[in-house]
């Protein structure tokens, strides 16, 4: 029983003594690879001769953190070596990274990303009409027959108007057979936002006496083929405005269309320019009619 006891005992030690042989050969082992990678450059040697394989690129990346919005800065900016199984759709060659400069982030950007086009924006367009269209707005252009409808076409991009419209109809009465106006004039659209004035440059036809009256005052001829024009009056100019562009929510587009499309003895606009800063909407009531103007006295 004492020598099984022994026998037992002996092969434990002997256990023990193999697996802390092979824990010394690890570590051996390990300083030993340590040893050579450090002699060959280390372990970043080897992402770098992985990232060097063929089809890799060295692209543009994000050097911290960007916010939607935030201009572009060199800092913002690096490069990086990327192995072709790495690449994603987009990627920017680091040659072109000088050109992403200025340009605005319209996602967020995470440091250590590889920079895509497509989260990028120069806004070179940002001067169309597109672009000063309000959100959930939509723009309409008006005719403009008698500069007087808009306010001598004084109105100027970003200035804020209202819209009055006004119908003139006759109507005529069953009782007595004769016909009246029926004037209809409304505020159609409040505090909305002048997008474009379109202007043209006119001719302007001076005013030149060529002959005198009978009471011996200058007569000016009506005629401008007859009139003696100095070269400083033919080259005489004034801008005409032809149409105004206006942003209108969706439901208000039709009804003021409709009052432009009409002629002008059936209906009329009027634009109607606010005070700055004036946002308020128009108390108490906003539709019209002839009698409200000229009460039928009983």
């Amino acid at each position: 029983m004492n020598r099984t006891i022994a026998a037992a005992s002996s092969n434990s030690s002997r256990n023990r003594g193999v697996l802390l042989l092979a824990a010394v050969f690890g570590i051996l082992s390990a300083m030993l690879m340590f040893a050579f990678l450090s002699s060959r450059g280390g372990g970043d040697g080897i992402s770098q001769k992985l990232a060097e394989g063929e089809g890799a690129q060295t692209v543009v990346v994000v050097a911290k953190n960007v916010n939607v919005g935030d201009k572009i800065t060199a800092d913002m900016l690096a490069t990086k070596t990327i192995p072709a199984t790495a690449l994603v759709d987009g990627w920017i060659k680091d040659s072109d990274a000088q050109t992403l400069v200025g340009q605005v982030a319209v996602a967020p950007l995470y440091a250590g990303e590889q920079l895509i086009n497509s989260k990028l924006s120069s806004f070179a367009n940002q001067n169309t009409l597109t672009w000063k269209i309000p959100d959930g707005m939509r723009a309409l252009s008006l005719m403009v027959p008698h500069e007087a409808w808009i306010a001598g076409g004084l109105p100027q991009p970003g200035d804020r108007v209202d819209i009055l419209g006004i119908t003139a109809y006759e109507v005529t009465d069953p009782l007595t057979g004769q016909a009246k106006p029926d004037l209809v004039g409304g505020y159609i659209a409040q505090d909305v936002e002048v997008l474009a004035v379109a202007q043209s440059v006119v001719k302007t036809v001076p005013k030149v006496a060529d002959s005198k009256d009978g009471n011996g005052g200058a007569a000016v001829s009506t005629n401008p083929a007859s009139q003696a024009i100095s070269p400083d009056q033919a080259d005489a100019t004034y801008e005409k405005a032809i149409s105004i562009t206006i942003a209108l929510p969706p439901d208000l587009v039709a009804k003021v269309a409709m009052i432009d499309a009409m002629k002008d003895d059936e209906g009329q606009y009027r634009i109607l320019p606010r005070q700055k800063g004036d946002a308020d909407p128009i108390s108490g009531k906003t539709v019209y009619s002839f009698e409200d103007i000229f009460p039928v006295k009983k």
